[in-house]
């Protein structure tokens, strides 16, 4: 079983949610990369990453990650574990145009308006792909970032929306919710 970890926006891929991944679930195999700026190279690498199609995988996305899970999931049918996803980056991430270094690694980047038009071309081909009961939404109440109002709307028949109370954008309890996920054997283990 392998449980691939996209994280968000100006992030690296061995923070604390990663580490949290590996302690809850330490029989796994943990990919957590650090994703590039660009949407097609970041799906060059996951294309890379992803084990053979008979190997159970899962799918942990945080915020721009989540968009990620989602899209992997729409086109390979794993199930996607979604934390506060940004589910229109296309819509969302004009702000996030410019010059940025991760807080952890300090990797520094460009993120360029033109990556704006291949997140929507990426949401579309999802859109048209989802099994929605393949989706397992965590959502903050208090998220300051993205509104998540309409995810019940559009996704009713999603494998579980669970809403917290509070948690943030960064969804800080994400270990909480991994206890839930376990609990509810919702990987098989």
């Amino acid at each position: 079983m392998t449980l691939l970890y996209l994280h968000g926006f100006n992030a690296d891929g061995d923070g604390w949610k990663s580490k949290a991944l590996a302690k809850h679930f330490p029989e796994a195999k943990l990919l957590a990369p650090d994703l590039p700026a660009k949407p097609m190279d970041v799906l060059a690498l996951l294309r890379e990453l992803l084990p053979p199609a008979n190997e159970p995988v899962y799918l942990f996305g945080s915020s721009l990650g989540g968009f990620y899970a989602y899209y992997l999931s729409a086109l390979y049918g794993h199930r996607a574990f979604l934390f506060n996803p940004s589910l229109r980056p296309h819509l969302t991430l004009h702000r996030g145009i410019g010059h940025w270094e991760t807080p952890l690694k300090k990797r520094s980047y460009i993120f360029e308006a033109s990556y704006l038009e291949e997140l929507a071309e990426l949401k579309r081909e999802a859109d048209g792909l989802m099994i929605v009961e393949r989706l397992f939404f965590f959502l903050a109440k208090d998220d300051n970032i993205l509104d998540h109002s309409e995810i019940p709307v559009l996704f009713p028949r999603a494998g579980h929306i669970g809403w917290y109370e509070a948690g943030g954008h960064q969804f800080d309890l994400f270990e909480r919710a991994l206890k839930e996920i376990k609990r509810a054997n919702w990987l098989g283990v």
